[in-house]
């Protein structure tokens, strides 16, 4: 394999002027340029990547850290990082790499410490746990560029890149309201999640301003140790959990009597597990009960065949694109202001939801 010595040496430079051409730098004259290629074109060199980010202390890579890579909303987030890596410099195209916590902490914070030891320029952190805020907090105090998609930390000057989930809950919420519904339930997600947070705090603000009194036996946490425990992490990922948990939590929603007029889910993939639930209940959506998700998924990534349902959108591509595009801003122009940017989501409207019958 040739080196850059030999380069050097067949087109009668030095190492030195070879590596100033192979790393942009000024100082290499049009001759030497043509020498250099034509050396490089006989002895089908190629650059060693680690020695050139040595001198230029620039890997043209960012980490991208995730809970979980197999979630099926995470396509849309990567296609968004990957794209505004390739638009934000065609000169210099950055190169993505991803590193999968699955929600373990300690796992996370060993990517991180991998990442920063001069591997990449930059790093983005996708997710909500609240206990990433001690990692975040330290990564903050190092001055190593990253970014911060769907977590907000108080207290705290980073870029970051937000998704209006309170917002999304509400409008979810509103939206039953208006087709008369009174007795709402709602199925939350994750409580280490914030997400799930803003979104219980979205459909409680939508029961408030429509003056509808809040029944706390009708907003549900499940208890997702339980589902662990079951083994449904195996098949499809945490994802199954939602599943599951939907599931199990509509079976017992429907054992007390009367059952909820509809329910907003924290996630669409319990509001499949609920529908499977109701079903084999005797019950139909949205004839018994109205049905409104987030997330905007597919029940087939769960193994379970049932109509797309009414739900609310998240621009994770947007977010993505938007979120890789600021941090390399960021690492091109340290002194740069941090921003925060907040993203609005888009209810979808479809089959699950009815006006209620008088």
């Amino acid at each position: 394999m040739a080196t850059i010595k030999d380069v050097a040496e067949l087109a009668g430079l030095s190492v030195t002027m070879v590596s100033r051409y192979l790393n942009n730098l000024k100082g290499v004259s049009k001759e030497s340029q043509e020498k250099i290629t034509a050396a490089i074109r006989e002895l089908n060199y190629r650059p060693n990547g680690i020695a050139r980010s040595l001198v230029l202390q620039k890997t043209h890579t960012i980490g991208i850290v995730v809970d979980d890579l197999c979630s099926p909303f995470i396509f849309e987030l990567i296609e968004g990082l990957e794209s505004g890596a390739e638009d934000f410099d065609r000169e210099e195209k950055y190169n993505v790499i991803f590193c999968n916590s699955n929600g373990d902490v300690q796992r996370k914070q060993r990517h991180i410490r991998f990442l920063t030891q001069g591997r990449v320029d930059g790093i983005v952190i996708y997710g909500s746990l609240i206990q990433d805020d001690s990692i975040v907090s330290q990564l903050a105090a190092t001055n190593f560029p990253f970014i911060l998609i769907e977590n907000d930390i108080g207290g705290i000057d980073v870029n970051k890149v937000l998704i209006d989930n309170t917002n999304g809950a509400y409008t979810a919420t509103e939206h039953l309201i208006k087709l008369g519904h009174r007795c709402i339930a709602h199925i939350g997600g994750d409580l280490n999640l914030k997400i799930t947070l803003d979104r219980m705090n979205g459909f409680v603000r939508a029961l408030q301003d429509n003056n509808i009194p809040i029944d706390r036996s009708l907003i549900i946490f499940p208890d997702f140790s339980q589902q662990k425990s079951k083994g449904y992490t195996d098949k499809y990922g945490n994802q199954s959990m939602f599943f599951e948990s939907g599931y199990y939590e509509m079976k017992k929603l429907l054992t007390k009597g009367n059952h909820p007029d509809a329910v907003f889910f924290a996630t669409d993939l319990s509001a499949f597990g609920a529908i499977k639930a109701i079903n084999e209940a005797g019950l139909r959506v949205p004839e018994d009960i109205s049905i409104v998700g987030f997330d905007d998924e597919d029940p087939a990534f769960c193994g379970y065949h049932c109509p797309l349902i009414s739900t609310v959108r998240q621009p994770l591509r947007e977010a993505g694109y938007l979120g890789i595009k600021r941090l390399i801003g960021s690492i091109l122009s340290p002194e740069a202001k941090k921003e925060s940017l907040l993203l609005k989501t888009e209810l979808i409207l479809r089959s699950s939801t009815k006006p209620k019958q008088q």
